[in-house]
């Protein structure tokens, strides 16, 4: 028998990359919408730089953040909105940090949701910041990238304050070998700058990319849906003829309606986990029930893989809580790959309720996945090394993945080669006082409801 693995992602328990004891980098968000609080601290989560975590302070207006950075002078960044309680309420706060409390070391990164308020030309040539950023092109990666940059800047500009107020009480015998250790240091600046320079020009790139894989997968999601429903509808007529008639086509219009299924689900796939990339997917969280996701997601499987045996075991009578539109994308996913990662076997669903809140498992008896590849297997773009030979594109599991994350959930995967593999998601029940309420469609979101 081969070796089982297991890997489980969740927001509780231990962080990769934490160690206790040791004070994380604060990093200071000034921004009027919570939110923008609450997607930074799910971006940073899971980052670390030089073995310490990053911790999120919270300023919602200037006047707090200005109170709470005359107080501390060991904020090394500060991510900045620039219209709170009023227009150009960020741009005075950069001016009060910079004369009226007189630190000149923290970084200060404009962040802002309306360029053409403060147009990035006009703010950079009269305002000591240190870089401009729109929200809406800060993905987890370019966000910590930023804050890093800013990290060692602030690390660096400190230690030459400091050795610069030693150089005053050494004796002339050290002050030459102050100055080769200033020297060496503003010679890492300098590197630092140039690294940085590389680095916004790799993200300006970045951006461009992701622009027109914006364009690109909209267009997509346009154009061709439209088509591929009128081919499907027609196959779906043909078929009902041939059936009638006997004709013998019947088996190459599944082939069609398997193939315009594939396509579909595999651009509703790519918008979803673009979107989630991007952070531009808002969940819209209420009580729901398990019950009639599940169903539905079974019913769509079983008509689309006929001669498959899914079982269906759901013990669910409470609500639980989150975006029913995107747990619906969620169970999709998972009884896709198990159904198409094993060629024979029940294909099982269950939902029990655990540890307050709910467990849902799609178990196949399928190939399985190499115990090497596990820990990978969540990744944006990777494939299991034994499933080459088989249509897939990589990006449904980093997809479930990102998910359940904003969820507050769990993901797990169990998986012996040969065998089968079983995938797990755990949601939590509603908050007290919240009933049940309605399924959202995957609709809700912009991709399909299939």
């Amino acid at each position: 028998m081969a070796r089982a693995a297991r890997l489980i992602f969740s927001q509780k328990g231990d962080k990769g990359g934490a160690r206790a004891g040791v004070t994380p980098w604060p990093i200071l968000v000034v921004d009027d919408d919570s939110q923008v609080h609450d997607m930074t601290r799910v971006l940073l989560r899971d980052y670390s730089y030089e073995g310490r975590d990053f911790e999120v302070l919270s300023a919602f207006s200037a006047a707090e953040a200005a109170e709470l950075l005359g107080r501390r002078a060991d904020i090394p960044v500060v991510l900045l909105d620039v219209v709170m309680e009023t227009g150009d309420a960020g741009l005075q706060l950069v001016r009060r940090i910079r004369g009226d409390i007189g630190n000149r070391d923290i970084r200060i990164i404009l962040r802002t949701g309306q360029p053409g308020e403060a147009p990035e030309r006009d703010v950079v040539l009269a305002y000591d910041i240190n870089d401009y950023k729109s929200k809406s092109e800060l993905t987890a990666q370019k966000l910590f990238t930023s804050i890093v940059g800013g990290v060692r800047a602030w690390r660096d500009i400190v230690t030459i304050g400091r050795l610069n107020r030693e150089l005053v009480e050494l004796n002339a015998q050290l002050e030459t070998k102050v100055q080769e250790r200033t020297a060496e240091l503003e010679a890492r600046t300098a590197e630092l700058g140039r690294a940085r320079d590389r680095a916004e020009m790799a993200l300006e790139r970045e951006t461009e990319a992701r622009g027109q894989l914006r364009q690109f997968l909209g267009m997509v999601s346009h154009e061709f849906r439209t088509p591929l429903a009128i081919i499907d509808s027609a196959a779906q007529m043909l078929t009902m003829r041939a059936e009638r008639a006997d004709t013998g086509m019947l088996p190459r219009l599944k082939t069609i309606r398997e193939a315009v299924g594939r396509l579909i689900d595999l651009i509703t796939t790519c918008l979803a986990d673009e979107q989630l990339e991007s952070g531009r997917i808002v969940m819209q969280e209420q009580a729901f029930e398990l019950a009639p996701i599940l169903l539905a997601a079974v019913d769509h499987h079983r008509a689309a893989s006929p001669g498959r045996l899914i079982e269906l075991e759901a013990e669910m009578a409470a609500p639980v809580w989150g975006d029913p539109g995107l747990i619906a994308l969620v169970i999709n996913n998972l009884l896709a790959n198990a159904l198409k990662y094993s060629t024979e076997g029940a294909v099982r669903i269950s939902a029990t309720p655990e540890h307050s809140g709910a467990s849902v498992s799609v178990q196949d008896s399928g190939i399985g996945i190499p115990a090497d590849d596990v820990p990978k297997i969540f990744d944006r773009f990777f494939r299991a090394s034994n499933t080459q030979t088989m249509p897939g594109s990589g990006i449904g599991l980093h997809m479930v993945r990102q998910i359940m994350d904003l969820h507050g959930g769990s993901l797990s995967v169990d998986s012996s080669l040969g065998e089968g593999s079983t995938f797990t998601i755990w949601l939590r029940m509603p908050p007290r006082g919240k009933g049940a309420g309605g399924s959202r469609g995957k609709d809700d979101i912009g991709v399909d409801p299939r």
